[in-house]
């Protein structure tokens, strides 16, 4: 898979590359953008573009230090550390590899958390529907192949286009005017903005590399990165406006909380919801054992493998059952603290190193 290295040596088309970026951007991350609104003002939509041109700088940073090295792996964790240990050497595959370990175990428990929730939202009680996601789970964390990310993705890339027009759906049915309102920018609720809109954006530049390694035509990439990130900001803008105008400072931390109780929607969203939750976290769990692995260029062979893959499923579980009520609190520290490293502050920190290198030489 994209994370783990592949046999196949088939490459990609433009297209299914700007496919791929953009489904690694376009995720469950983008149904806290709403309420990014209520706690950063309308300011926060400024900052959502800025993000939005510093992700795709930080991107295009990746691909040249890429095209600069020499020894690049063909696994996506492999391309993003390789990257980091010519830059800064061990510390620097240390480093992204403890801020990407974090990225994920936050995503994967977001995930799982949202799963709870949905299930005790169409009838099943909360600790039953856990329990129960919980078991169905084990069997897929055994499989150690996912062939590729980016497909799985598509499950949660569906769940949102249809979130979106929910929004606007219930949108053109009118709201009362006095909930389209955004609080004033204070520094906390701008920092809480930051996180929740950097989990919308942050997870998917380090697969950079890896997709750009894949596609046919190299001298087609600048083109395909500018159409997947005008894709991306349609989105992110999309579902950010659609959503607050839609439900205001009423606006839950996830989006959809509010749109499952719509009658109309409601069905619909939980179903996608759940079935999206529930096909990415196992990918999340194995992208997360893959790191030390390739920060550390260890072979485990598959039973240990998989039996990393278990326990990084358990300490997930453990921090899910610690952590229930707290799933702003999740939202917010992946995407300030571990996302907005391994997406903006490190690759550019890399490429500042290596200039700074080569004018020493």
């Amino acid at each position: 898979g994209e994370w783990e290295q592949e046999e196949s040596t088939r490459l990609q088309t433009g297209s299914e590359a700007s496919y791929n970026i953009v489904n690694m951007y376009v995720g469950v991350g983008l149904w806290s953008l709403p309420y990014s609104l209520v706690v950063g003002g309308w300011e926060a939509l400024l900052v959502l573009l800025v993000l939005l041109v510093l992700c795709y700088m930080s991107a295009e940073n990746l691909v040249r230090l890429y095209d600069q090295s020499k020894t690049m792996e063909r696994s996506e964790v492999g391309s993003y550390l390789q990257i980091s240990r010519e830059a800064f050497g061990s510390f620097g595959t240390f480093a992204s590899g403890g801020f990407l370990i974090g990225e994920f175990l936050g995503t994967a428990m977001v995930l799982v958390l949202t799963t709870w929730d949905v299930l005790s939202k169409i009838g099943l009680p909360y600790g039953v529907g856990a329990a129960l996601s919980t078991c169905l789970l084990l069997p897929f964390v055994w499989k150690d192949e996912w062939s590729n990310m980016a497909y799985i993705n598509a499950f949660a890339l569906a769940s949102t286009v249809v979130v979106i027009f929910g929004c606007y759906f219930i949108l053109l049915g009118g709201v009362p005017e006095n909930t389209i309102s955004a609080n004033e920018v204070t520094i906390k609720g701008f920092a809480r903005a930051v996180g929740l809109q950097m989990v919308a954006l942050g997870s998917g530049t380090p697969a950079v590399p890896s997709i750009y390694q894949q596609i046919q035509s190299r001298s087609e990439f600048p083109l395909v990165m500018v159409i997947s990130f005008v894709v991306i900001a349609v989105f992110c803008f999309a579902m950010t406006v659609g959503g607050f105008f839609t439900y205001g400072q009423k606006s839950e931390i996830l989006i959809i909380d509010n749109l499952m109780q719509n009658d109309a929607w409601g069905s619909l969203i939980s179903l996608m919801v759940a079935a999206a939750s529930f096909a990415t976290t196992p990918p999340f769990i194995a992208m997360t054992t893959e790191i030390p692995l390739a920060a550390l260029n260890l072979q485990v062979g598959r039973a240990g493998r998989r039996a990393m893959r278990y326990l990084v499923y358990f300490i997930t579980i453990a921090g899910c059952v610690l952590l229930m009520e707290s799933l702003d609190l999740i939202l917010e520290l992946t995407g300030l603290l571990c996302m907005s490293m391994t997406a903006i502050v490190l690759p550019i920190a890399m490429s500042l190193k290596v200039i700074r290198t080569s004018v020493e030489l």
